[in-house]
């Protein structure tokens, strides 16, 4: 092995032992909250769900996938893709992602997109401009976090900062770095996996693009939100809107944790972190049990409707060129 063969070893033995070590941490903090927990209380929690307020929660859910389709329809200024195929490969993507491993789910999108005509290039910088976007559409509901009398833990208000920070930081790297160029300076691979993601930042500058992207992507956790009060409802808990984005904001922040398939465990250390002090063990697991359930549930059946549906593997030749 020559010595420019090591660095790559020692990075993948490092980043698999990061994640070991994140998952380790993720599975002790369940059990440390868990420990010694109700279960009888738990399922009388659970059984007193009113499931109209719950199919509220799926529908929106539904809902959601549609409005993440419009933000991919929003970047894909040219080509044109047709929004219906769009919204197909959402539910794919989504249905992927529940039931198998951390990011498989966007190896479907990169499929069904290349199918299209649409470089990988492409595809994996729009993904990150539009988890750039999705993080962005939490911001107006942080103003809850903020607001004098909410009443939300100081480390709540403290990550509510970092997370505006943070994306005020990456949206001055998009602005400076989304210029269109006319072509690529000189011959070679790299060079040209640049030029085709710049290419795809372009778009994005558009006061107009920016806009419909950032619009469907409020409209989505709006959807969320929506969600998260039913279910709150439907489980008769008395969850103030403060409370709820932070459960949104723990979420969101939880993403960047390895994660089992569908963010099993992530998901509910989020909640259960984000409700401690407000509801009690079983109470929160409920909570959190419930409504990652109107989230991935909903979206395995109609993501198999989507894969089996030939017209989502239709060839570029087939696109709406308008």
């Amino acid at each position: 092995m020559t010595p420019t063969d090591s660095p790559p070893k020692d990075h993948s033995t490092r980043d698999r032992v990061i994640r070991a070590l994140l998952f380790v941490a993720v599975g002790v903090s369940l059990v440390v909250t868990l420990w010694g927990m109700d279960l009888d209380h738990l399922w009388a929690a659970l059984k007193v769900a009113d499931w109209r307020w719950l199919l509220l929660a799926a529908l929106a859910n539904v809902a959601s996938q549609t409005t993440r389709a419009m933000g991919w329809n929003a970047m894909f200024t040219e080509p044109r893709i047709r929004f219906p195929l769009l919204v197909r490969i959402e539910f794919a993507v989504q249905a992927a992602a529940a039931v198998s491993p951390e990011g498989v789910g966007e190896f479907v999108r990169i499929g069904y997109l290349l199918r299209e005509g649409i470089a990988k290039t492409v595809t994996v910088t729009l993904m990150l401009v539009r988890k750039y976007f999705s993080s962005l559409g939490l911001v107006p509901f942080l103003v809850f976090v903020w607001w004098p009398g909410s009443d939300v833990p100081g480390w709540a208000v403290a990550v509510a900062c970092l997370y505006l920070a943070v994306l005020t930081v990456e949206t001055v790297l998009i602005v400076r770095v989304a210029r269109t160029p006319s072509a690529p300076a000189r011959e070679g691979r790299l060079r040209k996996i640049v030029f085709d993601a710049r290419t795809a930042l372009g778009p994005v500058r558009r006061p107009r693009v920016f806009a419909e992207v950032g619009a469907a992507a409020v409209a989505t956790r709006a959807l969320d939100f929506l969600a998260a009060v039913a279910v709150a409802k439907a489980l008769d808990l008395q969850l103030s809107v403060a409370v709820l984005v932070v459960v949104l904001l723990s979420i969101e922040v939880s993403n960047i944790l390895p994660t089992l398939p569908g963010q099993l465990g992530t998901f509910e250390a989020a909640v259960l972190g984000a409700t401690a002090g407000v509801l009690g063990q079983a109470e929160g697991l409920a909570f959190a049990l419930v409504l990652h359930a109107q989230q991935v549930l909903p979206q395995i059946p109609l993501g198999m409707i989507a894969m089996a549906d030939t017209s989502i593997l239709r060839n570029r030749s087939k696109r709406n060129a308008s």
